[in-house]
């Protein structure tokens, strides 16, 4: 395990598993490339997924005189954006408990408040960005139930209400705890002790992302550029001239003043998942999400917390047995027979499966920001000219990515941006918290594999 998580996770895979969410894909930008690649940009961005979008989306709005071109190593929106859940879900009430223990109570107030301005950003951002974005990606608000299976759970999540509305005195009441009896009743969860309801939101982000892409192909076609299948071979700075990045792809080079390092599960660390109702059933976290078009359900996680068979997995074109064995059957459990009904012999429920990866930082929130020099082999830059980052989601992508590639595209226009879409304390990337990191770095290395799960 220790080697996996110190090797290059290198390009992504050139077959991945193709996700329910990328049928039918978006032809308008699904393979596209320019004729030939611009020889000079402002800001080369690589990958596109739903920070890349974000990070082009502001960056035109903020200046009308950035170039920008975003680079993905195979077709538009293929990778984590294209293939999660679904969910704009920020787990508040769970969320707070865990980032209380790891920064302490104001740090993780701003993370959670932050996870919360999603949806709301999201949603202004769909119904702003172009002729039926809104419609087409399906970002809607939905109730949120999380239900447990053990009345030891039930309890935890009772003390964890008590302690987030001390925290939250505003949003006391958006969350409450409901019993056995109201799951099976209301919920119609039939074997759940308890759960705990509030609200989320959901989307169809390969729609999402992709509509907009074509938008701002086509409103800035003078200095925006989409290429697919044009992998990042090698960035190096070049002296101090105004585009001092040399970014080598197959293609050519194109010298560039900013490059944007988006493509999270190829960061490092990748962790691999297959992909609104949550279940927790000992360690073993699920999630399902129903569209309203479609009716079908999607259903993510089936992997116990720090599997080591899955850790540094670079590979989103195997599917693991072990999990689509338990997806196909979470469902039935967790409701009952009563609620799902009996399943029919030889004709299967399972619409699609796919997998994806999860790219997790050592301290569990992203990080974003410039990239110094204690992380680079070649020479840092500054606000001129500089390579940016913003990666590590741990599959929380949808209540973390949308406002990160916000927050980094003020950072490279420099414009400040504040109130509760402003990046949260602990996600800057800072020489005390690299320091933190080599070290629980040094730790895992030097740990037995079960020592170092615990500390991943």
């Amino acid at each position: 395990m220790s080697h996996r998580l110190l090797q290059d996770p290198g390009l992504p895979v050139a077959n991945p598993t193709t996700s329910y969410w990328q049928t039918p894909p978006n032809l308008d930008v699904l393979d596209i490339q320019s004729p030939s690649l611009p020889e000079e940009r402002d800001v080369v961005i690589l990958g596109s997924g739903i920070t890349g979008l974000s990070v082009s989306w502001w960056l035109t709005q903020l200046s009308d005189s950035l170039s920008i071109s975003v680079l993905d190593a195979r077709q538009i929106c293929s990778g984590a954006t294209g293939r999660n859940g679904g969910r704009i879900n920020c787990t508040a009430v769970q969320d707070y408990a865990k980032y209380r223990k790891i920064f302490g109570k104001e740090k993780a107030v701003q993370i959670v408040r932050f996870e919360l301005a999603h949806f709301n950003a999201i949603y202004e951002f769909a119904k702003e960005a172009g002729a039926n974005v809104l419609e087409r990606s399906e970002v809607r608000r939905v109730g949120a139930v999380s239900a447990v299976f053990s009345q030891e759970k039930l309890l935890e999540l009772k003390r964890m209400l008590e302690d987030f509305e001390l925290a939250f005195p505003d949003l006391k009441g958006e969350w409450k705890i409901v019993d056995r009896t109201e799951a099976v009743e209301v919920y119609k969860i039939a074997n759940a002790h308890g759960a705990l309801v509030g609200k989320a939101g959901a989307a169809w982000p390969y729609r999402m992302v992709t509509s907009v892409f074509a938008n701002l192909q086509s409103k800035f076609a003078d200095r925006f550029s989409l290429e697919a299948n044009t992998p990042a071979i090698s960035v190096d700075r070049q002296g101090t001239g105004d585009y001092p990045y040399n970014v080598v792809t197959p293609r050519g080079i194109i010298k560039a003043k900013h490059v944007v390092h988006l493509q999270n599960p190829a960061s490092g660390f990748p962790k691999r998942s297959n992909s609104s109702w949550s279940f927790l059933i000992d360690d073993v976290l699920d999630y399902a999400t129903q569209s309203p078009t479609t009716g079908h359900i999607v259903i993510g996680g089936g992997e116990t917390n720090g599997k080591a068979e899955v850790l540094g997995i670079p590979s989103d074109a195997e599917e693991d047995i072990l999990a689509l064995s338990h997806l196909g059957g979470i469902l039935p459990a967790a409701f009952g027979v009563s609620q799902w009904g009996h399943e029919v012999e030889s004709k299967t429920r399972i619409a699609a499966s796919w997998t994806g990866i999860l790219c997790n930082s050592l301290d569990k929130v992203p990080m974003v920001g410039m990239l110094t020099q204690k992380l680079l082999d070649r020479p840092a830059g500054n606000l001129e000219s500089a390579e940016w980052i913003s990666s590590g989601y741990g599959g929380y992508g949808m209540v973390n990515a949308f406002l990160c590639g916000k927050n980094l595209a003020h950072m490279i226009a420099r414009v400040d941006l504040d109130g509760n879409e402003s990046l949260p304390e602990a996600y800057y990337i800072t020489p005390e918290r690299i320091g933190m990191l080599q070290r629980i770095l040094k730790k895992v290395l030097n740990s037995r594999q079960e020592h170092a799960r615990a500390l991943l």
